[in-house]
């Protein structure tokens, strides 16, 4: 991890190119303001559907489902397919 003091003469390109390969702290007056990290196109198509409104709905869903008890275990699933 590499650390950057911001200052009005920072250039925020050296920022950016640091981190495409680790993960940058930015500084002002010793107090961290923001964190860099490397981000490929990988990491933007989850990072998209991370946020999609459909998804965090079914997030929400299975949280309710499970504080509800409408789930199963993993054993009790085997068991009612048939499964060794």
């Amino acid at each position: 991890m590499k650390t950057f003091n911001w200052t009005e003469s920072t250039d925020s390109a050296d920022i950016v190119q640091a981190a495409e390969t680790e993960e940058v702290v930015v500084m002002r007056n010793g107090h961290a303001i923001a964190l860099v990290v490397p981000f490929d196109d990988d990491d933007l198509e989850w990072y998209a559907r991370e946020r999609e409104p459909a998804f965090l709905a079914s997030i929400a869903h299975a949280r309710q489902q499970v504080q509800q008890g409408q789930t199963r275990s993993h054993d009790e699933l085997k068991r009612e397919l048939g499964l060794p």
